[in-house]
């Protein structure tokens, strides 16, 4: 946050996202308690950029084992999604989610939308189309995408087997013959290959 004396700790963003009907930028960082108190924050943040200054505010702070230990932070029409990557003791507390911005730390006003079942922190929503994917060390699947082509009213899970063991990251919005890029990953770090997946819609 730009702050030393701040007594937020965290190793790593998850994610940032910007949310254009509150002018306002939304982060997500991880992940675990390692004696040192909690890492995994919800963040707001506002630019001034008359002053050139930034106003963070937590809106969230927990544990790994949480829906807020996440990724994949979208704003559609007014609503907030999410993907979560909880993982630690069972039962996890994870999935596709959605509500209201305000809404954020108030878990009663959470919808899940779908449950993998799996540790994911990736996706991108773009005209009705959700893409997600499986964190590989967690996943059953050698390389697993989630999709709802219907705006999250139905889903599916697909395992692309000719990759190999791989997480897709850094999911891009669709090029102009419609065609969405991701990074493959071997594990959940190492770099590997880039796919270019095109769903079927209708």
């Amino acid at each position: 946050l730009g702050d030393p004396n701040s007594p937020l700790i965290a190793r790593h963003v998850h994610c940032v996202s910007y949310n254009p009907a509150e002018d306002a930028f939304y982060a997500c960082t991880g992940d675990i308690d390692r004696g040192n108190g909690n890492e995994c924050h919800w963040l707001r943040g506002i630019y001034d950029a008359q002053a050139d200054l930034w106003e963070w505010k937590e809106l969230i702070n927990v544990n790994s084992n949480s829906r807020y230990k996440s990724g994949g932070i979208n704003f559609v029409d007014g609503d907030l999604y999410w993907i979560s990557d909880a993982n630690g003791p069972e039962p996890h507390d994870r999935g596709i989610f959605r509500c209201a911005p305000a809404d954020i730390a108030r878990p009663e006003r959470h919808r899940l939308l779908f449950n993998p079942g799996i540790e994911s922190a990736n996706m991108i929503i773009e005209d009705g189309v959700f893409l997600a994917s499986h964190c590989a060390p967690a996943s059953p699947l050698d390389t697993g995408i989630i999709i709802s082509t219907d705006a999250g009213r139905t889903w599916a899970q697909h395992d692309l087997k000719e990759f190999g063991k791989r997480s897709p990251m850094r999911l891009h919005p669709k090029n102009s013959d419609g065609w969405f890029r991701m990074d493959l990953r071997k594990g959940w770090i190492e770099y590997a290959e880039v796919l270019f997946l095109k769903p079927k819609v209708g």
